[in-house]
């Protein structure tokens, strides 16, 4: 009996010695990404099994990864001082960094775009500086229009005074197709931009909304097929009426800004770029400042006339400023150019540039820059 106790006491421990002995091992601490001084960046992916990864960036182009003995995937390349977003294709499936927490949320998606920052000089307007800061803040709402819960970020500048005698002008502006609410903080730096402009003296202390872009948000929900013209066409008519008749009187009633158009400018990119051109131009009594940066007019109705039914010369006493920016690599390119060629036959006084870039924050943070020092002067 006690033999048998023996025995069966060795064997469990036997047993001991070989579980431990075939234990996996500690999962890898991947650094990814990894920035050098000068500029260098290495993306790491883990991923023994897979057979191909590729690195996505703005310009769209995939950059083949390399695999390590290890299993890690990785890319080295020497990027300018800017901010870049990327995602890994995974055999065909796209991911963000899962060891990079700085990342854009996409608008009903759980997955976004990672970001990683090559630090560059002072001048660079996105750079964090030691300058006074605004305050971010986000609102949460029911709209009876769209029929939806949706929110509103809100950049109040330094030192926001919500008593003080002269209203502050508001800037309303628009963020792109699958983006939300939060894009043009978290990728466009929208108030780091602000902070330092206003400590420069370079533009006006002024309120910066960015609602929520969809009028008809059902077009991402998964299996609907929900991409067509009808459904942009939805999405445009019930954003502009939800801006009208809830954004905009709501931040008249939270905050301390001027009710008349002098004290209002609308801009986007891309979806949002298209949506301030309808906003404005077919709105001139609402605002005085006009900007739209790479903008999407193919969602727009084609015919032009159709989308902007009453636009003509008169416009040009209306406005202040109409400011239209893109990249010249920008894949809407040639769609900007026909609708700039038609504004001119209709007209229309406006700025209008075209810059080194693709269809990305890099050239929207510059517009940006560029722009805001050109809003409410004399305010």
């Amino acid at each position: 009996m006690i033999r048998s106790i023996i025995t069966i006491m060795l064997c469990l421990a036997l047993d001991g010695v070989k579980a431990q002995s075939v234990q996996a091992p500690a999962p890898k601490n991947i650094h990814s990404p990894q920035v050098a001084t000068d500029g260098t960046v290495t993306f790491r992916f883990l991923a023994p099994t897979a057979q191909k990864v590729m690195l996505i960036m703005d310009d769209g182009k995939p950059r083949p990864m390399v695999k390590d003995t290890g299993g890690v995937w990785n890319f080295s390349a020497n990027f300018a001082p800017d901010i870049y977003r990327y995602t890994f294709s995974v055999d065909g499936n796209v991911l963000p960094d899962p060891n990079n927490p700085d990342i854009k949320p996409l608008f009903k998606r759980a997955l976004g775009q990672s970001l990683v920052q090559v630090h560059g000089p002072a001048n660079l307007s996105w750079e964090l500086k030691d300058v006074p800061h605004g305050v971010l803040s986000q609102h949460f709402f029911k709209s009876k229009i769209v029929g939806d819960d949706r929110d509103m970020r809100v950049y109040t500048p330094p030192g926001y005074d919500p008593k003080r005698k002269e209203p502050y002008p508001v800037f309303y502006l628009f963020h792109g197709l699958t983006d939300e609410t939060s894009a043009w903080t978290t990728a466009g730096r929208e108030n780091i931009i602000m902070d330092n402009l206003i400590a420069e003296g370079k533009a006006k202390p002024m309120i910066i909304i960015n609602t929520l872009g969809y009028g008809a948000p059902e077009m991402f929900e998964p299996g609907t097929g929900q991409r067509t013209p009808a459904a942009y066409k939805k999405n445009e008519e019930l954003f502009m009426a939800e801006v009208f008749e809830e954004a905009i009187p709501m931040v008249e009633k939270l905050y301390n800004v001027g009710k008349t158009k002098e004290y209002r400018a609308v801009c986007g990119l891309s979806m949002g770029g298209g949506q301030s051109l309808d906003a404005g131009l077919n709105h001139p009594d609402v605002f005085d400042y006009v900007g739209s940066f790479s903008p999407a007019v193919i969602l727009l109705d084609p015919d032009y006339t159709k989308a902007f039914p009453k636009l003509d010369e008169s416009l040009n006493t209306k406005l202040k400023l109409v400011w239209i920016a893109i990249g010249k690599d920008d894949y809407l390119t040639p769609s900007v150019r026909k609708y700039i060629d038609w504004l001119h036959t209709k007209n229309i006084k406006f700025e209008y540039k075209e810059t080194e870039g693709v269809h990305s924050y890099q050239v929207w943070r510059r517009y940006l820059t560029e722009f805001a020092p050109l809003l409410f002067k004399n305010k």
